[in-house]
């Protein structure tokens, strides 16, 4: 279930790329969103997309360097309700060398990198801290985690972003805000596409062979996907687990498992994820898994009609999924919570449930809350099961 529904999201830089990628996925859970970024254009086309869809947004210009127009943004956001997640998307790249790096490059790096992310978290944080509960989500770069050839200016940006990531989290620790950062390498964008435009004017090598250097150069093997790193970016605003992560860095690089605290679990028989990730897993010592609420839905991600025990069989099988993704086995699952629309529907159900149950789990038992709420994100779904699980 998504406690979030209704709520407001703020998310900077969201004309297009990965934010825009982020504000549909956020919208998507349930949320109210705020599309910020300097073009009108671009994020009145967004909040006009979104609308669309059924999903109430809005279009606000901003200048993410500006104190003043970052001051105007927290106001008109306040006017679609309290801000709960704030997700610093605004970003800028460059690559030149060291020598040829104007002040005027680093200064705009350094500003619209990290110094933008400090004006939009101080903006917003005192109200979370006040209502004690808050998801701010960075968007840095491998390059904050490591350095690189002609990459000084925007390298030492995303490590300030990172290490403001780090030391804000510090600052909020217990008080039920959480401050993390996604770290992707190189993604599926308009910036991609024009650092290998410079590849090839300064090489002459063709685009092929440009971002086949570019991916090398970061350890890839493949581009990722905007709609990857909006998943991570909702997966750490919105996870329902008991102790969220706190001055995390979740690193992108296309590679499986993915070598920050957490790697992303999606089995491809559940489909795409829309809205969140379908497990987290935590490593490499805990190796515990927070697999996210599975309802009855298909590869298309519908739920299909179907009476009550179907759709918890259905949903407990989508658990399984995700579990046996991660290498591990029904006996390695310490924790359901079921969230239930109708719990009379579920106490006449307990004998068939009950012969369910046992053909997916056996006769292991974990803890279990149930929870009787008055709807789930999905308006077809009766039944979503959350689980967690600690693998040998």
């Amino acid at each position: 279930m998504n406690a979030l529904a209704g709520q407001v999201a703020v998310v900077t830089g969201a004309g297009r790329g990965i934010g825009a990628a982020t504000a549909r996925a956020l919208a998507d859970a349930g949320l109210n969103v705020v599309v910020a970024a300097r073009n009108r254009d671009q994020i009145e086309r967004q909040a006009g997309e979104l609308a669309a869809m059924g999903h109430r947004a809005r279009a606000v210009v901003c200048d993410v360097t500006s104190e003043a127009s970052v001051q105007d943004l927290a106001r008109e956001a306040a006017e679609l309700g309290p801000v709960t997640v704030l997700v610093n998307n605004a970003g800028a790249a460059g690559s030149m060398t060291l020598a040829r790096t104007s002040l005027e490059e680093w200064n705009r790096l350094i500003a619209v990198n990290a110094t933008g992310a400090f004006l939009c978290t101080r903006a917003f944080l005192g109200g979370m801290l006040e209502r004690r509960w808050g998801r701010v989500v960075n968007v840095a770069s491998t390059a904050g985690l490591s350095g690189g050839k002609y990459l000084a200016a925007y390298s030492a940006a995303k490590h300030a972003l990172v290490g403001f990531t780090r030391s804000a989290a510090a600052e909020v620790a217990g008080t039920g805000v959480t401050v993390n950062a996604v770290c992707p390498g190189f993604v599926d964008t308009e910036m991609t596409a024009a650092t290998v435009d410079r590849i090839v004017a300064k090489t002459g090598r063709s685009r092929e062979e440009a971002l086949a250097a570019a991916l090398a150069s970061a350890g890839q093997t493949r581009l990722i996907s905007a709609v990857e790193v909006a998943a991570a970016v909702l997966s750490l605003s919105t996870a329902a687990v008991t102790h969220p992560p706190n001055g995390e860095t979740l690193v992108l690089d296309g590679r499986d498992p993915m070598t920050g605290r957490f790697a992303i679990v999606n089995p491809p028989e559940l489909g795409a994820p829309r809205g969140w990730n379908n497990g987290m897993l935590a490593q490499p010592e805990g190796r515990t898994l927070f697999i996210a609420g599975q309802t009855a839905r298909d590869d298309s991600g519908r739920v299909q009609p179907a009476d009550f025990v179907t759709q918890f069989d259905r949903a407990l099988g989508n658990v399984l999924t995700v579990l046996r993704q991660a290498g591990g086995g029904p006996g390695d699952i310490g924790r359901f919570t079921i969230y239930v629309t109708d719990m009379t529907q579920y106490r006449s159900s307990l004998t068939p449930l009950g012969e369910a149950y046992r053909r997916r789990m056996g006769m292991h038992y974990p803890a279990m809350a149930l929870v009787e709420v008055k709807s789930l994100v999905d308006p077809r779904a009766v039944v979503e099961i959350e689980a967690t699980a600690v693998l040998g």
